[in-house]
């Protein structure tokens, strides 16, 4: 039983981050007016608006005009709900939860437009710079590459330049060993994600969500992972 309340509540969390990321975007009230279909505007009953289960339950079609429900949003929530039913409440790593929840609301503005809200950035940074145990003269070092790669990646455009601030973040609360193994999981789930998706016409993906799967996956097993390489 509370391993389905854990996913529900997970899935709720990420299914608000969705609400949020498209409304801000296009510079809308989180609040009002209600959820409605997009398509032909029909205000969303509360059997609608039930995450994951609904999308299932409709399959993947609005109720009223059959307008094909964004699969993004519905990967979204059952990654977040699915994640948070693994965890054990009764061992809580609050930073890995911060972090976390930053990430999920992140991959969902990613989702939306590709672009990462700087409030975001920031509330990552702060809690990573809140448990750094880097030397002063490695976080001095790092933020040298961080400025020298943002520099380069303005002109070459080979990465968001939001998924390098978010790389940073990291690194800052973790180390280089964490740090491989999350970017290898991430790019073999976004190589799998490409196998079986369209090819992007512009070859841009959304990578905020990789990062993310590689997070968590990477910090639930780093008992087994990180002494592989370090």
């Amino acid at each position: 039983m509370m391993i389905i309340i854990q996913f529900l509540f997970g899935a709720s969390i990420a299914s608000f981050f969705n609400l949020v990321a498209v409304r801000v975007v296009r510079g809308e009230s989180i609040v009002r007016p209600r959820s409605h279909c997009d398509s032909c505007q029909n205000q969303l009953a509360n059997i609608d608006l039930v995450p994951v289960f609904s999308y299932i339950i409709l399959k993947g079609k609005c109720r009223y005009c059959s307008q094909k429900l964004p699969i993004n949003f519905f990967a979204v929530e059952l990654f977040t709900g699915t994640a948070i039913s693994c965890l054990n409440l009764w061992v809580i790593d609050w930073l890995f939860i911060i972090q976390f929840v930053i990430l999920i609301a992140l991959s969902s503005f990613d989702l939306v437009n590709q672009q990462i809200p700087m409030g975001g950035i920031i509330g990552l940074l702060l809690s990573s710079v809140v448990v750094t145990d880097h030397p002063v003269q490695q976080i001095v070092m790092a933020v040298a590459l961080y400025g020298v790669t943002q520099m380069i990646n303005h002109h070459a455009q080979w990465i968001g330049s939001g998924d390098i601030d978010i790389y940073f973040c990291i690194w800052l609360s973790t180390g280089v060993p964490f740090l491989l193994w999350q970017t290898f999981i991430a790019c073999v789930v976004a190589l799998l994600y490409l196998i079986v998706a369209p090819w992007p016409k512009d070859s841009k993906i959304p990578f905020v969500p990789f990062i993310t799967i590689g997070y968590f996956v990477t910090s639930q097993l780093q008992n087994i992972l990180l002494p592989l390489i370090s």
